[in-house]
């Protein structure tokens, strides 16, 4: 049986029903056409740059990948943001996506189109791995993640952009739900890749173990919360993800030498902490001076920096300065206190940079 293409006409027409389904069910759908046709928000965009600009600028912070079929080939997918999702309403929606689009398009002449069940993170994560295995050349497909051609990751020169969006995506999912448990395998799938995969993207580019990464980011944020307040260490341990309060003094006292109890004795005089964790910026020369400049530019911070006998130091930050030589500003890196000036600690191998305004006694 001959089939043909769909018209302007089709697409037209399908663009609007999914933005009525959209609007009915709250769940924001797209739909991209593998020939280089993407339907989003009631328009159809047929020019490249078009596609990529409005791919770009995508919220969808989880979703759903429905492949579409016409005949026995694949013609293009469904994605759907999924927060909040239930898996009866993907269900439903898979169905309510085919019946639509079988109102549109013609069997005898376009063929039959199905939309098949939703792919699972595990299934897009083990797709991502064959392709980054195969390390492709050529144009990127604009459904892919849209990134600078040439992105460095701790002076790695990354010429995989799948492997560039999965360290941010699990960067990302990291530190926005760094006060709850995190495993490599939940990480894993909301970067759409298999653990052991991620787990060496981890150690290749960042130079830390994934765990490792996790659990300096957690003791960061116990040091602040033991530092600046008075809650009970059994509900710190709770606030930033461990089951068990031993496991967590375990973690800690492997991290800093010393148990929270004596962190926070030796700590009380601690009047403010910035904490700034591993961006996919830092360069694998960036000093922990370069660092916190960086990071203090970006974030609108003021600060001020002087020299004694060639080593750099931060005499002020935001409204605080050195006050004559009893309080000021020191730096940790990963829960410790290096002895040597900022502008000599190499970063590239670091998750977390703290600067600490307390007393030098201390």
């Amino acid at each position: 049986m001959t089939t043909y293409s769909p018209s302007q006409e089709n697409y037209r027409e399908l663009a609007h029903l999914l933005a009525r389904f959209t609007s009915l069910t709250q769940i924001k759908t797209i739909f991209y056409d593998f020939t280089g046709i993407l339907l989003k928000d009631d328009f159809v965009y047929i020019n490249h740059s078009a596609i990529e600009d409005n791919l770009a600028q995508l919220t969808f912070s989880d979703y759903a990948i429905f492949p579409v079929s016409r005949n026995i080939q694949m013609w293009g997918a469904v994605l759907c943001e999924s927060v909040n999702v239930s898996k009866k309403r993907l269900f439903l929606s898979r169905s309510y996506l085919e019946n639509l689009m079988t109102q549109i398009f013609d069997e005898d002449t376009l063929g039959k189109v199905s939309v098949w069940e939703p792919l699972t993170s595990d299934q897009v994560g083990q797709i991502n791995n064959l392709h980054a295995l195969f390390h492709p050349t050529g144009d990127t497909d604009p459904l892919q993640a849209v990134l600078a051609p040439n992105a460095v990751i701790a002076g790695h020169t990354i010429d995989n952009d799948e492997a560039f969006r999965s360290i941010s995506l699990a960067i990302d999912y990291i530190q926005k739900n760094i006060q709850r448990p995190i495993s490599l395998n939940e990480v894993a799938q909301r970067a759409y890749l298999s653990p052991s995969y991620l787990s060496r993207l981890f150690k290749k580019y960042l130079h830390v173990n994934f765990i490792e990464y996790v659990n300096n980011q957690k003791i960061a944020l116990a040091q602040e919360k033991l530092s600046l307040t008075l809650t009970p260490i059994n509900q710190i341990s709770n606030q930033i993800g461990f089951t068990q309060t031993s496991y967590f003094t375990k973690i800690f006292k492997k991290k800093t030498g010393i148990t929270p109890s004596e962190f926070r004795q030796r700590n009380h005089t601690i009047q403010k902490i910035y904490t700034i964790p591993r961006e996919l910026n830092w360069d694998t020369n960036d000093s922990v001076i370069d660092v916190t400049k960086n990071y203090f530019k970006s974030h609108h911070i003021t600060y001020h920096t002087d020299s004694e006998e060639g080593a750099t130091y931060v005499n002020s930050i935001g409204e605080l300065n050195d006050a004559k030589g009893n309080r000021g500003w020191i730096y940790t890196v990963d829960g410790q206190q290096p002895t040597q000036s900022a502008d000599e600690i190499a970063t590239h191998d670091k998750s977390v940079i703290q600067w600490v305004y307390t007393d030098y006694s201390n």
